[in-house]
């Protein structure tokens, strides 16, 4: 787990981010992004995955798209809190992410398409 000091996560440290999106290019563009910000990233296409990678690795802070195929961004993060599991969730989706992270009670949202320095911002900060 991370390191705090003076209460604040630091960067120089290894911070675990997990990517949970079905289109591959977006899985490759968030952990090119993230890598760059200083994360170890994996990667998830569906929200079955991602459960399967929460129980694998831990991670501190999930990036999380909503429409997915086989499980859903909802579900997995219905799932994931039923298992009280409650590590930082940022919403990313094209529609209406705002509107999501209300519902769902995420840390965080950022719309797609998104800006590379903002996403490693949102993520510092939910961590």
């Amino acid at each position: 787990m991370s390191s705090l000091v003076d209460g604040a996560r630091t960067r120089d440290e290894h911070h675990d981010v997990l990517v949970v999106d079905d289109d591959p290019a977006i899985v490759r563009l968030l952990k090119l992004t993230l890598r760059g910000g200083g994360f170890d990233v994996t990667g998830a296409s569906n929200g079955e995955e991602a459960l399967e990678e929460v129980d694998r690795h831990a991670p501190e802070a999930i990036v999380l798209d909503i429409d997915m195929p086989v499980m859903n961004g909802r579900e997995f993060y219905e799932r994931l809190r039923a298992r009280h599991i409650h590590i930082p969730v940022v919403i990313l989706s094209a529609y209406n992410p705002r509107r999501v992270q209300r519902e769902l009670g995420a840390q965080a949202y950022i719309g797609k398409p998104f800006e590379p320095d903002e996403l490693i911002d949102i993520v510092w900060r939910v961590m």
